[in-house]
This record gives C-alpha cells, structure tokens and sequence, in this order.
C-alpha cells in the first residue's frame, strides 16, 4: 500500500465510475464533436499518415480520435480501452466499424503482454495522460508498442484542480498528471520512457473551435530508427 493506495484499486474505481449514466454524459460531449472539429485535431496534429499504416488509439473511450482518424482513408486502427461500457458506446458508433477493439489498461508492466513488441506504425492518445495512474509505466509500454521509427502523439488539456468534480474529485491527488498546468511534464516523462521528442506546442486550430473548453496542447515524438 502506498500514500495513493494500489493501482488495482485506482482501476476499479476506474471502471465502477463508468457506469452507463456517466458512459452516456461523456459521450454527449464527443456527439457534439462535428467533421470540422475533427479536421482542426488533424490540421493540429500535422502528421502525414500513410495508406495501411497501423494506429493504436490509447484510452480511446467513446471513440473521438477513432473519429477523427476515420477521415484518413486505408488505416488500420485498433482502439484499446478500459471499460466495457464506453467500448460498447465505441462498438455501436457505425462509422467507427474499422477499428478493431482491445479491452484493457496500457499503465502497468502487466499491460506490455496485450500487443506485441513493434506493433504499430503510430500511436496516439487523447486527454488520457491526466488520468494515467502510472503515466511513465504507460510511456515505456508505448514504446515497446512502437515499431522503429514510429510516432507518438499524445494530445492532453492543462486541467485546474477545479476540473475535476462530483466523482472525479477524489482522483484528483492520485494521479501525477491530474491538473498538470505545463507542458514540459508529458514531453520530459516521454524522454525517460526512450522517446525523441519532435515538438510541443498548443492545438491552435483545435484551441479556436467553440466545442474545446480547456485549452488542448499536443507533443509528438519519436522511437529511433535503429531500435
């Protein structure tokens, strides 16, 4: 037991939070998401993605960045998630029938065994950084995903302690990355976990669209080549 308690506990809480009730007010806010806001999160992202690269969305919820990621033509995306009620909510969504679906956590060493070693051509994660229990756990399993010469792209908000509410609330000092008001944490833990970092900036077309009400950074980043 530690000062936080166990990350098995954090998981139930996790999952027991969850529930359909909580499930369908977070997936009201990704309805509202339209094809422009998607765009803006591409535009954002500037990443070039090539027909049948390999993309794991990390923590893929209701499935926005499977949404956003489904206007690039012949990927094949695979979404890994925790809880069984947003996977169900993901697996209706018709548009979101390409992606192939993996129930599970990504922040413990046990989470490695879930996809084989140099995997993927990219991956990228939307606003699970503030909830990783383990955040540096995740970063090493993400490399360890990535084929040489992949990329990372995590996409997180800089979150007030005021953020997090209602049942959210008792999370808030658990987590490392919680209201994290810098952008320097993500990008500098990546580098521990063996990443080379591309760039770190804010989401600036992402950040002007009326549907984001906490502003959005992004960091890209790399696995060498020689790996």
């Amino acid at each position: 037991m530690t000062w936080r308690g166990t990350q098995s506990a954090s998981r139930e809480r996790y999952l027991a939070k969850y529930d359909l009730e909580e499930v369908e007010r977070f997936d009201g806010w990704i309805r509202q998401l339209t094809d422009d806001d998607n765009r803006a999160c591409l535009s954002d992202i500037g990443f070039t993605f090539r027909p049948r690269m390999t993309v794991l969305d990390v923590g893929a919820g209701t499935g926005a960045m499977c949404q956003s990621l489904s206007l690039i033509p012949d990927l094949t995306i695979t979404a890994l998630e925790p809880s069984p009620a947003m996977l169900a909510k993901l697996r209706s969504k018709p548009e979101l029938r390409i992606a192939k679906v993996v129930e599970g956590f990504c922040d413990s060493v046990q989470d490695r065994q879930l996809f084989d070693a140099n995997s993927f051509d990219v991956l990228v994660s939307r606003q699970l950084v503030n909830g990783l229990f383990d955040p540096l756990a995740a970063f090493r399993n993400w490399h360890a995903w990535l084929k040489p010469g992949g990329t990372v792209i995590a996409i997180d908000g800089l979150f007030d302690r005021t953020a997090w509410t209602e049942r959210w609330q008792e999370e808030l000092d658990l987590l490392p990355m919680s209201a994290c008001r810098s952008m320097a944490m993500t990008p500098y833990l990546l580098e521990q976990a063996g990443f080379q970092i591309q760039s770190v900036g804010f989401m600036q077309a992402t950040n002007a669209r009326p549907s984001t009400r906490t502003p959005r950074y992004l960091v890209t980043a790399t696995k060498a080549a020689s790996e």
